[in-house]
């Protein structure tokens, strides 16, 4: 009698530009810093969240960054479960948690709200080498608590 192969996912070789970009808009999120996360997007960047219409301009996605960082001390955590390069676009799939803080007062204060989420991020290579978001898509794994 033999014995079936046994299939295991290998874990994907992630592409090391994509990963340094990846970690430093998590970092630029988690600065709670408007102006830290817009330099991390292209300039014909957009977002498309889960239950809401995409922001799409520049002027448009300030706003709505701003505004969220108005309203929450955020924390995301941004796991990469794989990524990969096609010419001048880089692509991410990737599994995020984040807790929400409400702003009440000037101060972070108030029940948290937790996200689980999958995202998709598609990076634009920029003249000079450096990858800029281009599209930051994602959708809840479940409802927001």
């Amino acid at each position: 009698m033999s014995k079936k192969p046994t299939t295991r996912r290998s874990k994907p070789k992630l592409d090391p530009g994509l990963l340094l970009a990846h970690k430093a808009y998590e970092a630029a999120i988690n600065s709670n810093n408007t102006d830290l996360v817009m330099a991390m997007y292209d300039k014909d960047a957009s977002q498309m969240p889960p239950d809401a219409p995409a922001t799409v301009g520049w002027g448009e996605l300030k706003a709505a960054v701003a505004s969220y960082f108005a309203g929450y001390k955020t924390h995301w955590t941004k796991v990469v479960l794989q990524n990969y390069v096609a010419g001048d676009y880089g692509f991410d799939e990737g599994h995020d948690t984040a807790v929400d803080i409400p702003i009440v007062d000037g101060k972070p204060s108030g029940k948290p709200i937790h996200y689980d989420c999958k995202g998709i991020l598609i990076y634009k290579r920029q003249k000079n080498g450096e990858w800029r978001v281009f599209r930051d898509i994602w959708n809840n794994n479940k409802p927001p608590t």
